[in-house]
């Protein structure tokens, strides 16, 4: 199956790039069609061009957009364009890890609290006693917060959350001083975290739902999907995974299109979009994507097809990414089932989408744009895309005799009780939900793996089955 699509992507990029599609963008055309387009923003659920030609798109090629999307390992995909939906692809309203995006989720409250004066960019660590285990050089401790915005703090110590690549290649302790050199650092992300709210007062997570997930409406958003994930023999700033889905982070990047604008109100200053999107490298700094330089924790493009587009990117691990492109008044959300990642211990399919895969997805959605749009167009209602899952509902009682510890052997799960239900999770990865199909039979919410508990005479658990793929099965042992 992999090399077949392998084979269909190479054959329609070959087929694409010969049409002469990358970089050949019509931007004083769509400049003066975006004179005909009315700012919108979504209810409480978003609303959809009732077909692509009300947005003055090509049904025909936005087709030939899906059929490419559908033969990447994407897991869904939704543009947005003049505040409506222009498309919709795939699970939009499943909750995903989000990854790296959590940076420039992160971003959003450095713009809230810098504007309100809880935070000075100017401070340097030393100024906010902000150490590690083991501790800062007191060269480190000059790093400014703006530094670590810049993720060019030079503070080379081990972090929670990394990859083994990050590890491996991080420079040398005292290497660089501060502000001298980019390099992407965990380290620099979730000091952030603790700098906030050592200095605001408050919690990364019910930040983000006061400031943007209520105020922006979002549908599937809840404080249980993010958590702090510590490593505490690495470092004492522990990261801050968000799980969101792709249609609530198109507000979020709907808010960034609109310059910090939701409905009337200035969220974001312009000013600090403007500021966190920039890019402030200097000669000397890379990233593995060259098409890419780095902002205060958002990817600005600055070469390649995109680069007069004035288009910037919240990007995460495996393919994930918001790309916001102004010169297009669009927004492109992409996700990718990474479950098997953060549930690394289940041995899941893996899925991945290469930044050149998604850049020429964009590409082709952006061709098919072929007229203005209409100066009132039909929208309708965009339905989700899954059926939801027949639940039962269970006494407290048979509830509560699931709860315990569960040994896989390599690894172990714990099953807790929350006020509606119960939670299913791994230490370092978070909790899930356990939907109730019938007294012994659940579903692992969002990761979407059935679970089946066997009981002894008494009605006690001995065993917790999860399967994980048509022909794999996990067993686990109660304790």
């Amino acid at each position: 199956m992999r090399l077949l699509r392998a084979v269909f992507l190479a054959s329609l990029v070959f087929i694409l790039a010969s049409h002469g599609l990358a970089g050949d963008f019509p931007l004083e055309q769509w400049k003066a069609w975006r004179r005909h387009s009315a700012d919108r923003f979504p209810r409480r659920t978003w609303r959809q061009y009732a077909t692509p030609e009300e947005a003055g798109w090509s049904s025909e090629k936005l087709e030939q957009a899906r059929a490419y999307f559908d033969a990447l390992d994407s897991a869904a995909a939704m543009v947005v364009y003049g505040g409506a939906v222009l498309a919709a692809w795939g699970e939009t309203d499943r909750r995903f890890p989000c990854h790296s995006m959590r940076k420039s989720l992160l971003n959003a409250l450095y713009g809230i609290h810098v504007t309100e004066g809880n935070l000075d960019l100017d401070k340097t660590l030393a100024d906010l006693k902000i150490d590690d285990d083991p501790p800062l050089t007191s060269a480190e401790r000059e790093a400014q917060v703006i530094d670590l915005l810049r993720s060019r703090s030079g503070v080379y110590h081990p972090a929670a959350y990394e990859t083994q690549q990050m590890g491996e290649s991080r420079p040398a302790r005292g290497s660089h001083r501060p502000g001298e050199s980019f390099w992407y650092n965990n380290w620099d992300f979730n000091a952030l975290s603790t700098i906030l709210e050592q200095e605001s007062g408050t919690r990364v997570f019910e930040e983000f739902e006061r400031r943007f997930a209520n105020p922006l409406a979002m549908e599937d958003f809840r404080l249980r999907d993010g958590y702090y994930h510590l490593e505490i023999e690495h470092s004492r700033h522990p990261a801050y995974p968000f799980c969101m889905s792709g249609r609530d982070l198109a507000r979020f990047g709907l808010l960034f299109l609109q310059k910090g604008r939701w409905k009337g109100r200035q969220i974001l200053t312009r000013r600090w979009i403007r500021e966190s999107t920039a890019s402030y490298f200097k000669e000397g700094d890379t990233t593995p994507n060259p098409q890419y330089a780095y902002g205060y924790l958002w990817w600005p493009v600055v070469g390649g097809p995109f680069k007069d587009l004035g288009m910037y990117s919240a990007r995460g691990y495996g393919g994930h990414a918001i790309d916001v492109v102004p010169a297009a008044n669009l927004v492109l959300v992409h996700r990718v089932n990474t479950y098997w990642d953060v549930c690394s211990f289940l041995n899941l399919e893996e899925h991945r989408v290469k930044d050149e895969e998604r850049f020429q997805l964009l590409a082709m959605i952006l061709d098919a744009r072929v007229a203005p749009p209409p100066p009132d167009p039909k929208l309708t209602r965009l339905r989700t895309s899954r059926k939801p899952i027949d639940t039962v509902e269970l006494e407290p009682g048979t509830l509560d005799r699931y709860v315990g510890s569960y040994d896989f052997d390599a690894f172990q799960l714990r099953v807790t009780r929350s006020d509606d239900g119960l939670l299913i999770g791994h230490p370092g990865k978070g909790d899930f939900r356990l939907l109730p199909l019938s007294p012994m039979e659940f579903s692992i919410e969002d990761v979407e793996l059935p679970v089946t508990f066997k009981l002894d005479e008494s009605a006690d658990p001995t065993e917790m089955t999860i399967k994980t793929g048509p022909d794999k099965t996990l067993i686990g042992r109660a304790t």
